[in-house]
């Protein structure tokens, strides 16, 4: 079952989706273009940097540099807190100090039981289902600590649109994952080349924090992030999952 959040009769609302893709509530078959679809979440999402082992070794020679001078040496997150959050089919800024900003996409896990000082052996036992999560970002200059400033921006955090329950997922380690620009394939990955799998992730995390049911933890994004302009429109497309599509505005379009 894939479950999604929507703004029906103006109230929140959870509806399913079925095989022929059709949003259902109460009897009824909604639109996407004319429903208000919402983020899966209602909660900052967590997110895990350098996760992708081709991107590790891309940089792995600057690590031993300045200002870093080794490798990190324990998983690198980040937070994208709740004004980020968008919806599919929802509106994704550009601010205007710049003229272009970076999509990342990213294979997302909702977290279905509370969770502390987990062990990876059980990780899957906190897993309910899977979603998509794009990471909207500006040019970063740190990999340890990645910025507020350059993360944090309105609805630089599209979410959803749906999540799939974790019974329907045969692997999500070996999951193809894709970006394409005004219908241009722009990036093809695999969650294959993860540095850490899931349960480790839920390991890690819950070594200092409690995973609540509800959050969403984003495994981590592939190399070589894209450039995007306003009038862009963006699709990360997951094999299993399905498509989570924005579009790139300017500032003045999206604050009216």
């Amino acid at each position: 079952m894939k479950k999604i959040r929507v703004n029906a009769d103006g109230t929140l609302r959870e509806a399913t989706v079925d095989e022929q893709a059709r949003i259902r509530l109460d009897g009824r078959i909604l639109e996407p273009e004319t429903t208000g679809l919402r983020p899966v979440t209602d909660q900052p999402v967590i997110c895990v940097a350098l996760n992708y082992a081709g991107h590790y070794a891309r940089l792995a020679d600057a690590f031993h540099q300045p200002p870093y001078k080794q490798p990190p040496r324990q998983p690198v997150f980040f937070i994208k807190p709740l004004n980020t959050l968008a919806g599919h089919l929802g509106d994704v800024p550009c601010p205007d100090s710049v003229d272009h900003v970076y999509t990342g996409a990213g294979l997302a896990f909702v977290i279905g039981r509370t969770a502390s000082r987990s062990k990876r052996e059980r990780g899957f036992d906190y897993v309910s289902g899977y979603t998509i999560f794009n990471d909207f970002s500006l040019a970063e200059d740190s990999y340890f600590r990645p910025p507020v400033t350059t993360k944090c921006h309105d609805a630089f955090g599209p979410v959803g649109p749906y999540i799939v329950e974790r019974e329907e997922i045969t692997d999500p380690h070996n999951l193809a994952i894709r970006t394409y620009v005004n219908g241009e394939l722009r990036q093809s990955a695999s969650s294959a080349d993860l540095r850490l799998n899931i349960p480790a992730i839920i390991e890690a995390l819950t070594e200092f924090m409690t995973l609540k049911p509800g959050m969403v933890v984003v495994s981590g994004f592939p190399d070589k992030r894209i450039a995007v302009i306003p009038g862009d429109e963006v699709k990360v497309e997951i094999e299993q999952i399905g498509s989570l599509v924005n579009s790139v505005i300017t500032a003045a379009e999206f604050y009216g």
